[in-house]
């Protein structure tokens, strides 16, 4: 690569592609440098232009081998906001009837408790559940009984209505 081209790379420009380098995405890198996500892709896009190349990652390659920082990371680095993890700690079983663990002596790991505590998302429920079954753990099949179910109340109720309204209109005629 032509060094005269990397030296045209503003030094925004380089902390773009020095973070890129470090696998970071746009959002991340914003953050980072306390920009707009457009502004690190403009100067991103800057960079490749400069550098004549067609990938923000082929950009970083280049730059870090002209800086001399080796060559590209094979792997996806973790966040530099997520702190690495060691061991993982055991937390003893609660007193409270809320605390059930499927494990040995009913200890549980610290990253398991917080699916026991995390609030659990309901997903629309149809209107009855069949068979003791949870409403939305029906199958297919039951999913369009279902739906055939309420289209044949709906048009019992709407011909019930027409029937009412004719009823009533032929007893004030009469």
């Amino acid at each position: 690569m032509d060094s005269s081209r990397i030296e045209r790379l503003t030094d925004k420009q380089r902390e773009c592609l020095r973070l890129v380098y470090r696998h970071m995405q746009t959002k991340e890198i914003a953050r980072a440098l306390q920009l707009s996500p457009d502004g690190v892709t403009q100067r991103l896009r800057g960079a490749m232009r400069t550098l004549g190349v067609e990938s923000r990652r082929e950009a970083a390659r280049i730059l870090a081998e002209a800086e001399s920082l080796g060559a590209y990371p094979p792997h996806v680095h973790p966040s530099r906001d997520i702190a690495a993890s060691l061991e993982p700690a055991t937390m003893a079983p609660s007193t409270g009837s809320e605390w059930q663990s499927g494990s040995p002596g009913g200890a549980i790991r610290e990253e398991q408790a917080a699916f026991l505590v995390a609030p659990q998302g309901r997903k629309p429920a149809l209107p009855l559940p069949i068979g003791g079954a949870r409403p939305d753990d029906l199958n297919w099949l039951n999913r369009l009984a279902w739906i055939a179910a309420i289209a044949i109340g709906i048009a019992l109720a709407f011909g019930g209505l027409v029937g009412g309204v004719d009823a009533l209109t032929r007893l004030l005629r009469g």
